[in-house]
């Protein structure tokens, strides 16, 4: 079932499958490395609008809530260590 990275549970890891914007978020989310069929995961967030703080190839990195809530995951079952946090 896929749904977005403002969705998983903390260090859940999960396969991007797409992105619901148009090719300037698109554009932005890769040039963070946030790219389709790279696995993420959510680090953690702001409870009321802030930032999400996601790992993707080992490296952090902070997205607005806005724009996670455009990425597209599936939930992939995997041990933590292949995602370096």
């Amino acid at each position: 079932m896929n749904k977005s990275i403002i969705e998983l549970e903390s260090l859940e890891v999960a396969e991007i499958i797409s992105f619901e914007g148009g090719q300037t978020l698109k554009k932005r989310l890769e040039e963070m490395g946030i790219r389709r069929g790279k696995l993420i995961s959510r680090i953690s967030s702001q409870l009321v609008n802030g930032p999400v703080i996601v790992s993707v190839d080992g490296q952090q990195t902070a997205i607005g809530r806005k724009m996670a809530a455009k990425v597209q995951v599936k939930p992939v079952k995997t041990p933590h260590s292949e995602i370096h946090h």
